[in-house]
């Protein structure tokens, strides 16, 4: 039911007082500026105010229409999941000397640091610069403040504003990798969307809920895990979960290989490890690895030695597919040639090592740097002509 506008308000109130009053004429009371349309409008706009504090709470009571602080008070009551606030951006910095330190010294937490387009960024540990080194010391850093704003490229932090105790002047630092994790506070959309899916991922140790958890950490803009297969297609108690944050993408340095996408996100692959302790299943490992995911589809032309077990081949088949794409670190080639040869450790496949057995794709796969090849079990069917060999019971000796 929609709820009355002023418009109606005022009929209301118009109706109310022709009724009560019959010397009253409707034009007296709804030609502006008369006593008796004053009379009427007064209780018509209290009417609509009030109207107006009801609507707002009865949009706070609902998820799709709540908004902001009523929002944060919605999800939080039903879910206990608070909104996750704003980031900041970290990385490693390294400080080096163009000659030995003559004495060691320590470098402090919290010694600012800037950046070339002036953002301020503070040490998070104390390290040892040892005497009779020159460096590099590699130390963590943050920015002092939070948002998307702070995230900085590689070799761009290299002013130190603190004096640190026995350091020479001639001390240096620089970063040789961007920074990451640095994201803006969680908007009402996002936030909703964890909330509709609580129930969903409330289970523990679940794929959807270590999924859940990882997303859950400040600055993780999509998270897909996977699991590692025995040879019969059972998992084998590995867990990958692939993890890309908001922001990395702008900052990589693609020049370098292989990539350092996965090393410069290293602290945020630890936040993402602290938060899955109370979601993944006790002695089930969780690897983090950051990358974009582009799933991968791969179609098999088998044929079989006589008197093999056709069922169990054709599964270790897909099982070896599944890891050998897997394991693949980001930016890596799918070879055909390598996957061809993961197919020649099973028993009972005839493989003649010239590619014939992979249908699809018919050549190498080329991902971006920032991509990492993936696929499951679902995703590698037995295609081609072997469905008329293994249904007619046909086998190639």
């Amino acid at each position: 039911m929609d709820f009355p506008t002023y418009q109606d308000l005022f009929r209301i109130s118009r109706d109310t007082m022709l009724s009560g009053n019959p010397l009253l004429r409707r034009e007296i009371v709804e030609r502006a500026g008369t006593d008796a349309n004053a009379l009427t409008a007064a209780p018509a706009a209290v009417g609509d105010e009030v109207v107006g504090q009801l609507i707002q709470v009865q949009a706070g009571l609902f998820l799709d229409t709540s908004k902001r602080e009523k929002l944060d008070r919605l999800i939080y009551d039903r879910y206990q999941l608070p909104r996750l606030g704003a980031s900041p951006a970290r990385t490693n910095v390294s400080f080096t000397l163009p000659q030995p330190a003559v004495s060691s010294f320590n470098i402090p937490a919290r010694v600012k640091l800037k950046s070339d387009d002036g953002r301020v960024y503070l040490t998070t540990e104390s390290k040892s610069f040892p005497a009779g080194s020159a460096g590099p010391i590699s130390v963590a850093v943050q920015s002092m403040l939070t948002g998307v704003s702070q995230q900085a490229r590689a070799n761009t932090i290299r002013s130190i504003q603190d004096s640190i105790a026995g350091a020479p002047a001639t001390l240096q630092v620089t970063n040789p990798l961007a920074t990451a994790g640095g994201t803006s506070e969680e908007s009402d959309e996002e936030y909703r969307e964890r909330g509709r899916r609580f129930y969903a991922t409330s289970r523990r140790g679940t794929i959807k809920a270590i999924e859940r958890a990882c997303l859950d950490v400040a600055g993780v803009r999509s998270a897909t895990v996977f699991e590692a297969l025995e040879v019969n297609g059972v998992a084998a108690r590995v867990v990958q979960a692939v993890i890309a944050d908001q922001f990395t993408e702008q900052l990589i340095d693609a020049t370098v290989f292989p990539p350092v996408y996965q090393t410069q996100s290293a602290a945020l692959a630890a936040a993402i490890q602290a938060e899955l302790v109370e979601t993944r299943a006790g002695g089930i490992g969780v690897s983090i690895l950051m990358a974009n995911v582009r799933l991968l589809s791969v179609t098999l032309a088998l044929r079989f030695r006589a008197g093999s077990d056709i069922d169990a081949a054709a599964t270790q088949a897909r099982v070896e597919i599944v890891n050998y794409t897997n394991s693949l670190p980001p930016g890596a080639v799918w070879s055909r040639a390598d996957a061809n040869a993961r197919l020649s450790r099973v028993p009972g496949l005839v493989v003649e090592g010239d590619g014939a057995e992979i249908f699809s794709p018919p050549g190498d796969v080329e991902p971006s740097v920032l991509e990492v090849l993936r696929t499951s079990l679902g995703m590698v069917v037995i295609g081609n002509e072997i469905d008329r060999v293994v249904t007619t019971g046909s086998f190639s000796a």
